[in-house]
């Protein structure tokens, strides 16, 4: 059964301050009584700090916080910077409750729901040389041992993308497409941290083949690189 605790009032403080008082005449206990009025005004200030205290209770859970709610996303690293920043109370509180009870995991299952729940399906490969076959240029690295933490996500269904192609201005982005950046920041996030993640997309030459062809081939070897700089 929960319990709800409840401040104390006034009137409850002044009647315990009054059972505290010695018997006889120089204690009178009349409500006009100057001695009442006195403990009257004690019991304003005691039922204060206590209705206070109650009030701290609440910044103890980010899903009632209003005062600490700040620190508690300084100390949750919120706002995430994978995402939009929250900007309602309701929506901070959710936010941190969310990271709070945040359970992370390491399975391909893991990630896939991951990127479900922000509305992208994906594949990821393992590199392995005793399962998949490779072409002739990527089995020997592969057998090697390079690729042993290195992890590709294939997004399925990416939106539109703009590739800059020669001829554009100056200035223009290289990647446009701010929903799958965002995918990339989120399980690059939560990654286990000795493995690399390269993420491919359909606009890739011949992923699906596993040939790694163009910009999903420049992604992993430059992953590899990473991984042999680290070693």
């Amino acid at each position: 059964m929960v319990m709800t605790l409840m401040p104390m009032t006034a009137d409850d403080y002044a009647q315990q301050l009054r059972a505290l008082l010695p018997t006889g005449a120089a204690w009178p206990q009349e409500p006009d009584a100057v001695l009442s009025q006195l403990l009257a005004a004690e019991a304003e200030e005691l039922a204060r700090l206590d209705a206070r205290a109650h009030q701290l209770l609440d910044e103890t859970d980010p899903r009632t916080a209003y005062e600490l709610l700040g620190d508690w996303e300084s100390v949750l690293g919120l706002p995430d910077p994978c995402t939009a920043a929250a900007t309602t109370l309701s929506a901070r509180r959710l936010a941190c409750w969310r990271k709070l009870a945040y359970q992370a995991g390491q399975t391909p299952a893991f990630f896939i729901a991951l990127a479900a729940s922000i509305g992208f399906d994906i594949e990821i490969h393992e590199f392995d040389p005793d399962v998949d076959a490779y072409d002739s240029s990527l089995a020997a690295e592969v057998a090697a041992g390079r690729w042993r933490y290195i992890w590709r996500v294939h997004v399925l269904n990416a939106g539109t993308f703009n590739y800059m192609v020669a001829g554009d201005p100056a200035g223009t982005a290289l990647l446009e497409g701010e929903a799958s950046l965002d995918l990339e920041c989120i399980i690059s996030a939560a990654r286990p941290a000795h493995t690399h993640v390269i993420f491919t997309y359909p606009q890739d030459d011949n992923v699906g083949e596993l040939r790694l062809e163009s910009g999903a081939r420049r992604r992993l070897e430059s992953a590899a690189r990473l991984l042999t700089e680290e070693q």
